[in-house]
């Protein structure tokens, strides 16, 4: 997901979070929403089936769903489905009761640990966010699903949170001049007469409630690729067409790129849709929905593109297990960004990125400098998106890369997918699969760069000492947080050779002497620029 520019972070601040849950008592296995939506109004009518498994003995099981006074979703109906062993039960009605945005459904008998319901909950209402019916910036009207973080609530009954991931069917049906996208892979289309339309799509891949989407508005749809067998679609506005096209024609390069470096492309087809989303771009599963004027941006928008697809393997594939570790998705999609740049650009791109991303972090970090990337707890996960989930957390997977190897990183990034696809992953667990690869212990490195404030800050004195010949050199840190750092510096000499040393920084002062052959003219701090600090160096 990326922020719409320009910066919308107060709209996208301004809903309340959805109070986190601990103990879930259910595991939702498949989601099956009907929907109908209308011109004539903003109401939308819903029937949603809901299969889960019980996790504890329970005999009341609970769903987000908006029930605000202002606009919310009513319920009308909760009943009791299949599967073949309940035939004799189908259909009946149970008791049911909205309070706080929580829908409780009292089941018919108790439930034991690890059985498996299905319930029907029939409803309608306006919805008060998540999805946002309006006009489009050609003034038709459009129906968008805007679930990033936790706002799918306000208009499905769902366990709105990433941990708990499920297959999803959209049964969408809507006025005839209009075309469905929706999430998963295409069903059916069938003409209902009276100039309405009901449209299927459903995904057999478990997604998180934050990237389930659906689109209804006049589109174009454009078959551009086959990328290893995966269909790459542009959906963009007719009155849009030609700019839409040239805008997402990088689609099927960036795909092509990080299905080489990571695996598999996970989804049954990658959909890039111009919408009215808040955000710059949301990396819907499969679907990727982009702020509508994303296509008239100036110097186009592969960056963009690139962000949103990498989050299709983490973030939406591979899922962070809860909100405090939302750098497993921001960070790894900014990241990958750069590392399609360098791969499809060359290395000077991929350093202009970097660069641009450490400004950034050096910002925010005088802005807020108590702040760290995986905290304790998230009162609100939108208070999340800062530069330390983007951009701080791309260097640390930068550094890390440093600290392993190039091919043992990209082996570990490899790994963490094909082991936690279509499940959730903790910064421990991807922690262990960085250890296991590369054999080597590194929390130490997670810790200092993930659970401690600020960037390592740095006074680097050196002079040339005759009688060795070597480099003396002292470092100091100067920053409220100490690390350790494995800091490569290079002396030039005066006839323009080069000697390469690396000094371990550990604690508020290191002295280090480096030899070297003849007289040190200049000394270059992290030359091949792998460490996040900010630094002066001096001659003495």
């Amino acid at each position: 997901m990326r922020l719409a520019l320009p910066l919308s972070l107060a709209a996208a601040l301004a809903a309340p979070a959805l109070a986190q849950r601990p103990g879930a008592a259910i595991d939702v296995l498949d989601y099956r929403f009907e929907l109908e939506v209308s011109d004539q109004s903003d109401e939308i009518e819903g029937l949603a089936t809901i299969a889960f498994r019980t996790l504890r003995p329970v005999a009341e099981v609970e769903f987000d769903l908006d029930d605000a006074p202002a606009g919310g979703m009513v319920v009308s109906s909760a009943t009791l489905a299949g599967p073949a062993a309940e035939a004799a039960q189908a259909g009946r009605a149970l008791r049911f009761r909205q309070q706080d945005d929580r829908l409780l459904v009292t089941l018919d008998r108790e439930a034991a640990v690890g059985e498996r319901r299905r319930v029907e909950i029939s409803y309608r209402g306006v919805p008060a966010d998540g999805f946002t019916i309006g006009t489009n910036r050609h003034g038709e009207r459009t129906f968008f699903a805007d679930n990033w973080p936790n706002r799918a609530h306000h208009w499905l009954p769902v366990v709105d949170h990433p941990s708990d991931k499920a297959t999803v069917a959209f049964v969408i049906t809507a006025p005839a001049h209009y075309q469905v996208v929706a999430t998963g892979a295409f069903v059916e289309a069938i003409d209902l007469g009276v100039g309405m339309r009901r449209t299927e799509w459903r995904s057999r891949a478990p997604i998180a409630t934050k990237v389930m989407a659906v689109g209804v508005a006049r589109f174009v749809r454009h078959r551009q690729a086959l990328v290893g067998g995966v269909p790459v679609e542009t959906w963009v506005y007719p009155q849009d067409r030609e700019v839409g096209l040239r805008a997402f024609a990088p689609g099927p390069r960036v795909l092509g790129a990080f299905e080489r470096r990571l695996g598999d492309y996970p989804y049954a087809k990658l959909a890039n849709v111009q919408t009215t989303t808040r955000w710059g771009g949301l990396e819907n599963a499969g679907n990727v929905f982009y702020d509508e004027d994303a296509v008239d941006r100036e110097g186009g928008i592969e960056t963009l593109i690139a962000h949103e697809v990498a989050h299709q393997w983490f973030g939406d594939a591979v899922t962070e297990s809860d909100w405090p570790h939302v750098w497993l998705s921001e960070g790894f999609a900014t990241y990958l960004t750069a590392c399609y740049l360098e791969w499809t650009y060359g290395r000077e791109r991929f350093l202009e990125q970097m660069d641009r991303a450490r400004t950034r972090v050096l910002s925010y970090a005088e802005e807020a400098p108590d702040s760290v990337i995986v905290p304790e707890s998230v009162p609100d996960p939108r208070r999340l998106l800062s530069p330390n989930v983007y951009q701080k957390a791309a260097w640390v997977l930068h550094m890390l890369r440093g600290e392993v190897g190039d091919g043992t990183f990209w082996k570990g990034m490899r790994t963490y997918y094909e082991r936690f696809r279509d499940r959730n992953a903790s910064t421990a667990d991807f922690a262990a699969i960085m250890e296991e690869v590369s054999g080597r212990k590194l929390d130490r490195f997670f810790d200092q760069w993930l659970r401690q404030p600020g960037v390592p800050e740095l006074e680097v004195a050196w002079r040339f000492d005759d009688a060795g010949p070597a480099v003396e050199l002292t470092v100091r840190q100067t920053g409220p947080t100490t690390y350790r750092l494995p800091l490569d510096v290079e002396a030039v000499l005066g006839d323009g050779r080069v000697v390469r040393s690396r000094v371990d920084v550990a604690g508020e002062r290191t002295a280090a002497s480096l030899p070297v052959p003849a007289r040190a003219e200049e000394l270059r701090i992290d030359p091949d620029r792998w460490l996040l600090m900010r630094y002066m160096v001096e001659e003495r």
